[in-house]
């Protein structure tokens, strides 16, 4: 429920399309002109493949390359362009506005924009250099220790939501890879599970409410907002389920009467189609009794639209304890 680097679209948890990276195509890898699928392209920034070729025919751009089968190939240099147009566009700019111009006139545009901006902070940016430059267990120990020091909500709030903005200002920027993102994600899902075990544990069969389900929908493979929020949940003296990414709707209208759900708390990434989003809430609101809320948050451009009663936007990590305790206090009325 953050704007975090799993906000930036990417391929997580190894996976792939039979065009990623792990497992292109051998004309994908080899000869001149080596370049990105369009099945990779459109899991990595979150556009579709007929927005794409869309795009294609009406502004031309992307201007792909082709494999030996026909297949488009989109060469680094417009993946570097494509990522910063759909940073622009998640903002409110207009593509017929941002196609035609170059990366630094984008890239000037969205310092202009306020978008990928971070505040200096050095503990920081020196965790972003250590994974940058492959100090893998350099990085893992420094975040620990920081965990350790500050404790759970510090570590969420100070460390963990920043950081992952960081990180995926850079991959947007392209100084660091999809692979970085998956051994940043990692490693932050270790270190927050092991601050939460205590935590959850303890309140595990207490009878504790509210209740809180967790999870993404089908196509939202973005996992780490949703993890901090069940840190920050669990602290506000939450009982937690948490299902995981990617849960099928009718998987997550079973899971509530079985798990006695108070709340269903859900994450929506940039990546996630804005008309998806819409509907996947709207089924569940109408499908769900009106004494189970559902929580939302993320950096979806479709969640600053109006939604109806029974569905509450939770701007940011840091309002989730006010907002369980107002529901405390309207569930003693």
């Amino acid at each position: 429920m953050t704007n975090t680097p799993e906000n930036n679209p990417s391929l997580k948890n190894g996976a792939s399309d039979g065009n990623g990276f792990g497992d292109a195509p051998a004309e994908e890898r080899s000869g001149v002109g080596i370049g990105i699928g369009i099945g990779a392209i459109s899991h990595e920034i979150g556009l579709t493949k007929d927005t794409l070729r869309v795009w294609e025919r009406r502004y031309g751009f992307p201007q792909p390359l082709r494999s030996t089968g026909g297949e488009r190939l989109y060469p680094q240099e417009q993946v570097t362009k494509l990522r910063l147009v759909k940073r622009l566009l998640d903002a409110g700019h207009r593509p017929s506005k941002v196609l035609p111009q170059s990366i630094a006139l984008l890239q000037q545009l969205a310092e202009d924009s306020g978008i990928g901006q971070d505040a200096p902070d050095v503990e920081l940016d020196r965790l972003v250099e250590l994974l940058r430059v492959g100090r893998y267990d350099d990085f893992r120990f420094e975040l620990l220790k920081r965990a350790t020091r500050e404790g759970l909500e510090h570590f969420v709030l100070d460390v963990a939501a920043p950081l992952s903005a960081r990180i995926g200002n850079a991959w947007a920027a392209g100084t660091l890879q999809v692979y970085h993102e998956h051994l940043f994600s990692e490693a932050m899902q270790v270190t927050l599970r092991s601050l939460m075990r205590p935590l959850s544990e303890a309140l595990r069969g207490r009878g504790a409410h509210p209740r809180v389900l967790l999870t993404t929908m089908l196509g939202e493979a973005h996992g780490l907002g949703i993890l901090m929020a069940e840190a920050l949940f669990t602290l506000a003296g939450c009982e937690c389920i948490a299902l995981g990414t990617q849960t099928p709707t009718q998987d997550i209208l079973d899971a509530i009467p079985a798990h006695k759900v108070d709340i269903l708390a859900l994450s929506f990434s940039a990546s996630m189609p804005l008309q998806a989003v819409v509907n996947g809430l709207t089924d569940l609101r109408q499908a769900l009794p009106a004494t189970v809320a559902i929580w939302v948050g993320g950096s979806s451009p479709a969640l600053r639209r109006k939604f109806p009663d029974g569905i509450l936007m939770v701007k940011g990590l840091a309002p989730i304890e006010d907002a369980v305790a107002e529901w405390r206090h309207s569930a003693m009325l």
